[in-house]
């Protein structure tokens, strides 16, 4: 699987932040003690740079990781024949980047030189190469100002701390990628990680405000959204949404509604496939449960006889086998070990 080399937003994100959920910050002082594997990535490329271009590499699998994937982001110029820079180019980079641990560096870089001088001018080729440099650095710089040790004790249970340590986090990369990138070209590679942080901030801030209502903490949320990129607004739109049917369908499921319920549910709340793969599970459970009520009222007849428990579970065992697959009754043995520990 391929992971992505260094520390970036995301990833301060994703340990620090979801929406309703409680916030988790795990301590990186196991990063200290591990080499930030582009390290010296920046001089690795400046040799390459007298190096010839073998294009027929571009031919051969880059890594383990990347097979049956493809290449993520754009590399391209505008009608000037300038090197268009923005989220395409860093997501180019990165997909290369992430598959060091399969590959070396070497090998990562000089596959994204290569397909930097196929597909460009020269001149776009050697800016972008520029870029990169200076992308290098930045990635080294924000590994080691971020692999610090936090109070991973009191991470657990002071939300205030959580929230502090990102946004320090979060900061220390908004200055970096200006130190290395400049503001102009930073703001292009980084506009979406940027806008997402400070949604993930405003978030998380009117969460840890009790003195806010829950229309002022929503109007908040909502406000933080429309500043998100129209794209990503929608996506989150569309999780948020998909979510709140998921919590339908799971209240809809604790009433046991028909199937003609359950499938009117379905086809309003979700696309056509999905609604459809809903249904016929639904159909499966309830076809299973009709005859789970029929096998435990025969059960009980069996067990009203007052059989010895070896030819008891006999009658069972064989009237199980007449009413259920074995795959069916293996979910029903899960439901009454379920039922035995309420």
């Amino acid at each position: 699987m391929k992971y992505v080399v260094g520390i970036s937003t995301a990833f301060l994100l994703i340990v620090a932040y979801a929406f309703h959920n409680d916030i988790t910050l795990h301590s990186q002082n196991d990063i200290t003690h591990n080499q930030n594997p582009l390290r010296g990535a920046q001089t690795i490329l400046e040799n390459m740079h007298e190096e010839p271009l073998d294009f027929s590499h571009l031919q051969t699998p880059f890594s383990q990781d990347s097979k049956d994937t493809q290449i993520a982001g754009l590399i391209r110029v505008n009608e000037q024949g300038n090197l268009i820079i923005d989220t395409e180019l860093k997501a180019f980079m990165d997909y290369f980047l992430s598959s060091v641990g399969q590959v070396t560096p070497e090998q990562a870089l000089q596959r994204i030189r290569l397909h930097l001088y196929h597909a460009l001018p020269a001149s776009a080729a050697h800016q972008a190469m520029d870029i990169l440099k200076n992308y290098l650095a930045f990635k080294e710089a924000s590994f080691d100002e971020l692999a610090q040790p936090i109070n991973a004790e009191r991470s657990q249970y002071d939300a205030h701390y959580r929230y502090e340590k990102l946004e320090q986090g979060l900061q220390t990369l908004y200055n970096l990628r200006r130190v290395h990138l400049g503001e102009e070209i930073a703001h292009a590679l980084f506009v979406d990680d940027e806008a997402y942080a400070q949604y993930t901030l405003a978030n998380m801030k009117s969460d840890l405000d009790e003195t806010l209502s829950d229309e002022e903490r929503q109007q908040i949320k909502d406000l933080a959204k429309s500043q998100l990129p129209e794209e990503m607004a929608s996506i989150l739109n569309h999780q948020e949404k998909q979510a709140k049917a998921m919590q339908a369908y799971s209240d809809l499921l604790s009433q046991e509604p028909s199937i003609e319920a359950l499938s009117q549910f379905a086809f309003e709340h979700f696309d056509s496939e999905h609604a459809q793969a809903i249904v016929s599970d639904y159909e499966r459970q309830y076809a299973i449960k009709r005859k789970y009520n029929h096998f435990a009222q025969e059960k009980q007849r069996i067990v009203s006889q007052g059989f010895d428990k070896q030819t008891q579970q006999h009658e069972i065992d064989s009237l199980a086998l007449q009413v259920f697959t074995a795959e069916e009754y293996s979910m029903i043995q899960a439901w009454q070990l379920a039922e035995q520990h309420k």
